[in-house]
C-alpha cells in the first residue's frame, strides 16, 4: 500500500505540473531530430521526452529485474540439490 503511494503520488503531481506548465506554454519551436525538422510546443516536446525516459527507465528496470530472479531461481535449485 504505502509502496503504491510513494510512485503514485509524485507521479500525480508530476502530471498536474505537466498539464499547468503545458497551458501556459503554447510555444512553437523547431525541433532537429536526426532525420527529421517538426515544429512541436514546448509542452509536447516536454512530453515526449518524459515518455521516452520512463519507456527506458522501465526497459532497463525490468530487464535489471527479470535478470535477478532468474539468477534467485537457478541460486534456490542449486540450493535444494545441495539439500538433498
Amino acid at each position: 500500500m504505502w509502496r503504491a503511494l510513494f510512485v503514485l503520488l509524485p507521479l500525480a503531481v508530476l502530471f498536474i505540473f505537466a498539464l499547468v506548465f503545458g497551458a501556459h506554454n503554447k510555444v512553437v519551436v523547431p525541433v532537429n531530430f536526426i532525420v527529421a525538422q517538426k515544429e512541436m510546443t514546448i509542452a509536447s516536446l516536454l512530453a515526449l521526452f518524459l515518455a521516452v525516459g520512463f519507456v527506458f527507465g522501465a526497459l532497463s528496470l525490468s530487464l535489471s529485474y527479470w535478470r535477478e530472479k532468474l539468477k534467485n531461481r537457478r541460486l534456490r535449485k542449486e540450493l535444494n540439490k545441495r539439500k538433498h
